[in-house]
């Protein structure tokens, strides 16, 4: 609407949870605007900033930079190349899409809000030129919740666009739609119901409905049999695993570290709900002898990042006259995510864990006696000893 009327904003945080048609809406206003060029660069293969900036140079057509020739040159040919472009096709708004953008925000070394600075500047250099610039971040947070400088925030503005998640009736239409483009017979309404009922728990996800049909249709015919809801329950535990592991393999270390740290007090303490200062302690206990923590509001925010791949739910609630506090919980099983962390670790954390609850048993079962008895005879210290010493050797305890 502003570019209507002469002018354009410098950035536009898109935000909202996965599958709520962000994406597909960006991409279809800029496919009906007249008179503007854009490029839509989807970040999620970006594993630093500066492979965020040679996916942008390389949906412009430019080759590759080294890392060694510096951020700085990457956005020097940014600018250049959207320069051509709008020369080219004789047009004066380029509006450059980055999809994903959470991505960068891992690379804490490669220094995201300077990243997001330099881009925002290139606004100006093209408006000395008499060309005009437009940057669209989707993401599943709005920008202004990242670590930016101050630098950015007064330069971004307040453009923001949230989308909703869809409700149960919205998704129960669009999979209604595709049940019919895509099998050759009527599909039970039941099932398409039930799906839409999966996905709207999982805060309105269109496309986990549409996924969810797919594979228990998949499941179903592999088997040589009708449809049932069964099949789509079956589909749901697959596509929980998958997701499982595409959001764990594709995060950062310290990310995977604070994951694996609820899944240990999760399965260890056998509770759903903790506080983030026990996640934060026991985060400190998993990392390597010679990484270094995180501090604690680096460690939250990565626990907001868990929430939004939809590994946890998290919930504030009154902790009387010590105030309000966050806990958080796994939505999948430990076993899923420890072993989409890492089969090894997952393995000896079950193995240790049953080890020291036979341990405790035993120190129980001890401690029961002296209080039945009100005495130990020597014989029977000695026996108890004697089992609990070959205990911790079997086990290798100390």
């Amino acid at each position: 609407m502003g570019y209507k009327h002469g002018y354009v904003v410098p950035y536009i945080s898109v935000f909202g949870r996965s599958g709520s048609g962000k994406s597909v809406v960006v991409r279809f206003v800029c496919d009906n605007i007249d008179g503007i060029s854009y490029r839509f660069v989807n970040l999620r293969q970006a594993k630093t900033v500066f492979g965020a900036a040679n996916l942008i140079l390389a949906e412009l057509g430019v080759s590759s930079l080294k890392s060694a020739q510096g951020i700085n040159l990457a956005v020097e040919n940014i600018e250049k190349e959207i320069t051509s472009v709008l020369q080219k096709e004789k047009k004066n708004l380029f509006v450059l899409v980055l999809d994903e953008l959470d991505v960068i925000f891992y690379d804490a070394r490669g220094k995201p809000s300077d990243f997001v600075y330099k881009l925002v500047l290139l606004e100006e250099k093209l408006k000395e030129k008499g060309l005009l610039l437009c940057i669209v971040g989707i993401s599943n947070n709005v920008l202004s919740e990242y670590d930016l400088d101050d630098r950015v925030r007064s330069r971004i503005g307040s453009s923001e666009i949230f989308f909703e998640p869809y409700l149960k009736s919205d998704v129960l239409d669009i999979i209604k739609e595709r049940a019919i483009e895509a099998f050759s017979k009527k599909i039970d309404d039941s099932i398409l119901e039930y799906c839409a009922d999966l996905a709207s728990e999982e805060h309105g996800d269109a496309r986990r409905s549409i996924d969810l049909l797919r594979v228990a249709a998949e499941i179903a015919g592999s088997k040589g049999e009708e449809l049932a809801k069964n099949h789509v329950d079956m589909a749901r535990e697959e596509l929980q695993k998958d997701r499982i592991k595409s959001a764990i393999s594709s995060a950062s270390y310290h990310l995977r570290t604070v994951c694996a740290s609820l899944v240990k007090l999760s399965f260890v303490l056998e509770k759903d709900w903790h506080t983030t200062s026990e996640i934060y302690d026991q985060y400190c206990e998993l990392l390597s002898g010679n990484v270094k923590p995180l501090g604690y509001r680096r460690v939250s925010e990565l626990l907001t990042d868990l929430e939004n791949t939809g590994l946890v739910v998290s919930q504030t609630s009154s902790r009387g006259r010590h105030g309000y506090g966050t806990q958080h919980k796994l939505k999948v099983s430990p076993e899923m995510a420890g072993l989409a962390i890492s089969e090894t670790w997952w393995k000896g954390l079950v193995k240790s864990t049953i080890n020291n609850k036979e341990i405790d048993s035993l120190l129980e079962d001890m401690q029961n006696r002296q209080k039945r008895s009100g005495l130990f005879f020597p014989k029977s210290i000695d026996a108890l000893d004697s089992k609990l010493a070959k205990m911790k050797k079997k086990y290798g305890l100390s």
